[in-house]
């Protein structure tokens, strides 16, 4: 007695169950999808799945989606024009989509700057965030189902640059041959191929440092290698003319695959890690002036 009573409870939470779950909705989002919005029709960052079993409480296929993008205190940033999205007609059983489906981003009402940011760079500044999809009946004025989840948008620390180290002071006469410059990786190693530019700014008569890295042209602007944390540079320069100016800034610019600057917590950097100065010293041209200077101090 006690088994079909368990039965028939069973059986009526199983049919009320059906009469009001038709469709269910799963956010399968990649936790760290690539960081090119534009790329979320890939599989790798996951799919949205939206399951339909026609019943007498739902029985139209037809739906809209509405997208809302949270920042990490579930601030909203934007969110999408449900009377401007499409409408998906759902066959019986399980209706596979992709990220991009679900993030609308055509359809994504975004505030200025972070419109312009994402039309500058494809991405959206490193931190966390939440996505929100409701699905709507056709007309958009009734939810069916909803869900919500968390991704990030990794920031990175850029490269430390390390020889020629800050004020360091080379040798003319191998500066003129060879300069090995050096630094760090990029942190967290990024799932996508990674290349360093270097560039070398020539610091002028009354310039500070910083004048001539933010004005100047570049003096030496070339890709190192792929994977490799070291470039050579085999100057043309009067290293060991006294009288040429001597003074150099350096720095590194870390770059995605598709040739774009990496994020980190500073977007105006443009990927290029905290720049270092050199200078190029010609050690028998001071030895001769110390003599020279310690003859006429002397008479």
């Amino acid at each position: 007695m006690k088994k079909y009573k368990f039965l028939l409870i069973l059986g009526m939470f199983l049919t009320i169950h059906t009469l009001n779950a038709q469709i269910t909705l799963n956010l399968a989002l990649n936790p760290r999808p690539q960081p090119y919005l534009a790329d979320w029709m890939y599989p790798i960052n996951g799919q949205m799945i939206i399951s339909f079993l026609p019943g007498t409480v739902v029985n139209d296929p037809s739906v809209k989606l509405k997208t809302t993008l949270l920042d990490q205190s579930r601030n909203i940033i934007g969110v999408s024009n449900i009377n401007a999205a499409r409408v998906y007609t759902l066959r019986q059983g399980v209706n596979q989509f992709t990220m991009a489906d679900a993030l609308q981003l055509q359809n994504l009402m975004l505030p200025g700057n972070v419109q312009s940011l994402l039309q500058r760079t494809g991405r959206l500044a490193a931190g966390d965030y939440y996505l929100q999809v409701e699905l709507y009946n056709s007309g958009g004025d009734i939810v069916r189902a909803k869900q919500i989840s968390h991704f990030t948008v990794i920031s990175y620390q850029l490269p430390v640059l390390m020889q020629p180290a800050n004020e360091a002071q080379l040798d003319a006469h191998i500066a003129q041959s060879m300069i090995t410059f050096r630094w760090t990786s990029l942190i967290p190693a990024s799932t996508e191929q990674t290349f360093y530019r270097i560039q070398v700014f020539e610091i002028l008569p009354g310039q500070t440092p910083m004048q001539a890295f933010r004005g100047n042209q570049p003096i030496l602007d070339e890709p190192a290698k792929r994977g490799i944390t070291q470039y050579i540079w085999r100057p043309n320069l009067p290293m060991l003319d006294s009288t040429a100016n001597h003074r150099f800034i350096w720095t590194i610019q870390s770059m995605d695959a598709k040739g774009i600057p990496v994020p980190n917590a500073d977007m105006n950097t443009q990927g290029r890690s905290e720049p270092a100065v050199f200078t190029i010293v010609n050690p028998t041209v001071s030895v001769e002036k110390k003599i020279k200077n310690d003859v006429l101090n002397n008479h």
